[in-house]
């Protein structure tokens, strides 16, 4: 058996730490089972992003737009963002 590591974390906010409790019972885990769980699922979540960037950037050499369409996407997620667009 692999020997695991041990990880200590201070000063949680009351609330987060009561909604951790909260999901530690839904999912019928333990306090520590449930972070566990979490960290598991956000590793994962970030070890399939992270080549997004890459993976842009070998799409821009395949496929080019004109300045115009690309500035007027730029504008289009700017205002989504700043709430604009509603």
């Amino acid at each position: 058996m692999k020997p695991v590591a041990t990880l200590y974390v201070r000063d949680i906010p009351s609330e987060l730490y009561d909604r951790l409790k909260q999901w530690a019972k839904e999912s019928k885990r333990s306090v520590n089972a449930e972070v566990v769980a979490l960290l598991e699922e956000e590793a994962e979540r970030r070890d399939e992003r992270a080549g997004w960037f890459q993976d842009l950037l070998e799409f821009r050499k395949t496929h080019t737009l004109p300045r115009e369409d690309v500035d007027m996407m730029i504008q289009a997620i700017r205002d989504h963002r700043d709430g604009r667009d509603r």
